[in-house]
């Protein structure tokens, strides 16, 4: 009895941990995360996500793990400021850096920054057009709920576009870079959207890497894989 009420205590504050550690290292980082994020992903990431979310100019698009706004600059431009874009990450530091970042560029306007957990959105049931997300993934405690919850934030008929990184043996990250997970196996992603109730599911890989240094220089690529589907219209 004693050991179930162990297991069962660890198991509600592992994510908690797991959480507060990635806030502590996004808050270390995020004045010099843009320049860190030019080694690990380009815009072609970007693209592709905002393609196969299928943004239209006048969508509401949540971003989820939004960090200093990599993706909501792209959404942003592509919207043109007649759409509305909420940008959730777990990090206020993060956000504040975004914040600046949008503002130099004139995109405030259209985009609203909430502080948020990507298992538990800060957005209504059937909120969003779209919901996407670059490497928010692997930073989640339990990345299937996640997706859940990104899956609960969408309209019916909108699209899911996430990207995140293919199973690696890096398990430097863990320690630099408060990885949770060491990137996921496809065929696993694949499963999680359908279970989530998403339709056409499809994951792809990227054509780039992420490519990551250690402090004692050891050189990662890794495969940066797509993953997208559908909110059923009936949902």
């Amino acid at each position: 009895m004693r050991k179930g009420r162990h297991q069962s205590s660890r198991r509600r504050t592992e994510p908690k941990k797991v959480k507060r550690r990635a806030r502590r290292y996004f808050a270390t980082v995020a004045n010099r995360w843009d320049q860190m994020r030019e080694d690990f992903f380009d815009h072609a990431v970007a693209e592709l996500i905002v393609k196969l979310a299928a943004i239209r100019p006048e969508s509401t698009i949540v971003d989820v793990g939004c960090g200093t706004g990599f993706l909501t600059q792209e959404v942003a431009m592509q919207t043109q400021g007649r759409g509305k874009i909420v940008g959730v990450d777990l990090s206020p530091s993060m956000l504040q850096k975004a914040k600046g970042n949008l503002g130099r560029l004139g995109l405030l306007g259209s985009v609203e920054l909430r502080v948020g957990d990507a298992e538990g959105l800060p957005a209504e049931d059937g909120f969003a057009d779209a919901v996407i997300g670059n490497m928010v993934l692997h930073h989640c405690p339990r990345p299937r709920r996640a997706i859940s919850e990104m899956t609960r934030v969408l309209k019916p008929g909108g699209r899911l576009a996430v990207a995140d990184l293919e199973k690696h043996n890096e398990k430097w990250l863990r320690d630099e870079m408060a990885d949770r997970w060491l990137g996921f196996d496809l065929t696993r992603v694949k499963e999680w959207l359908e279970n989530a109730g998403l339709e056409g599911v499809k994951v792809e890989l990227a054509r780039t890497k992420c490519c990551r240094v250690s402090i004692h220089g050891r050189k990662a690529e890794i495969g940066i894989f797509v993953a997208s589907g559908s909110k059923p219209k009936g949902f």
